[in-house]
């Protein structure tokens, strides 16, 4: 019943999501984004959804199409994706940086998850897990995406990211463990553009959030303040009902359902500045 009730809510909201998601006075008109094309690349997200295996959102996605429509087409930047999977979230992302002329760049080891270290938190999953083939990737985006827009990197993260020296707009990362997602934050911030962001999809567990908090990772490694995530625990609030607590939700609340990631600005911050104590 509950499985129906989840079904029917998530097909009959498709156009209110579209809608609502991509109403913003701020798209640039360079890019030409009208009603009729918000609701082509919203539909085709959809039903990707359904035509590739992914753990992501279409509304996450439509999220973070929002935020590059919004950033005038002179600022340079490319848009990232570190774990690709079977090419899902890569074949929406395509659509999008082909109506917005930018470049996909998917990082990815193609053989699956690293084998997990013991002080990783979520090193839970075997080595080899959510292995997408080279081909198979590209075959899925060739068929439901844009493929002309993409350039492939394969190997590890610490391998690849460190050749990267190009400007970022949006990078995306689903890479699952926490030590992966180290090692994207460290490489990747600094290519950010001014005002870029990062994504993450594994946004539920608070130590996972946790690293855009810590105020001792962000003055060691980049000699700043952290910069908070908007989302850290739940998601983005993008017409789904979910209070927190997964391991709670998932047990309890059989309506819960989180799903659209969360996400970071370069020129975010959020560190506590009172200490009555002190002064």
């Amino acid at each position: 019943m509950y499985d129906f009730i989840l079904r029917a809510y998530f097909v009959l909201t498709v156009p209110i999501s579209i809608f609502f998601i991509l109403n913003s006075t701020k798209i640039h008109p360079a890019y030409k984004i009208t009603f009729f094309k918000k609701f082509r690349l919203g539909f085709r997200m959809f039903l990707n959804r359904f035509r590739m295996v992914t753990g992501t959102s279409y509304k996450s996605h439509l999220a973070m199409a929002l935020l590059i429509f919004e950033t005038p087409p002179d600022v340079a930047g490319d848009i990232i994706e570190c774990g690709t999977w079977k090419g899902g979230s890569a074949a929406n992302l395509s659509l999008i940086c082909k109506l917005a002329n930018r470049k996909l760049k998917i990082f990815d080891s193609f053989e699956g998850l690293p084998e997990s270290q013991e002080i990783d938190r979520e090193g839970h999953y075997a080595a080899g897990e959510f292995c997408g083939q080279l081909e198979e990737v590209k075959r899925n985006i060739e068929k439901y995406g844009a493929i002309e827009c993409c350039e492939f990197y394969q190997g590890w993260f610490s391998d690849t990211l460190p050749q990267l020296n190009s400007p970022i707009l949006l990078a995306y990362l689903d890479v699952d463990l926490e030590l992966s997602l180290e090692t994207c934050v460290r490489h990747l911030w600094n290519n950010l553009t001014d005002q870029g962001y990062i994504f993450i999809d594994e946004y539920v567990n608070l130590h996972y959030c946790a690293i855009f908090w810590s105020e001792k990772y962000w003055e060691k490694y980049f000699n700043r303040t952290p910069p908070g995530l908007i989302g850290s625990g739940v998601g983005l609030p993008l017409g789904e009902y979910y209070i927190g607590d997964w391991s709670t939700s998932y047990h309890h609340r059989p309506l819960h359902h989180p799903n659209a990631g969360a996400y970071t600005r370069k020129d975010y911050s959020g560190h506590w500045i009172h200490f009555p104590d002190e002064e």
